[in-house]
């Protein structure tokens, strides 16, 4: 029993201390990483166009007050 304890102790410290975490880019999951990350990079340029729209479209409602018109 206490030599079943040792060799299991000995192994778990093998591997808690063996091979170091491979990079996600290393792995089978490459692919799937690469296209997440050119998602978010499309994602903020959208985010971009969406507000520069939205400001213009904020600027062009505020100059048509300005001038008094209706707008009908």
């Amino acid at each position: 029993m206490r030599m079943m304890i040792m060799a299991m102790t000995l192994a778990v410290l093998l591997v808690a201390c063996g091979e170091q975490k491979k990079d996600v880019k290393d792995t089978v999951f490459a692919p799937q990483v690469k296209a997440l990350e050119k998602a978010r990079s499309v994602e903020g340029t959208l985010k971009q166009g969406a507000e520069k729209e939205r400001k213009a479209i904020e600027s062009s409602e505020n100059s048509s007050d300005k001038s008094g018109s209706a707008g009908y």
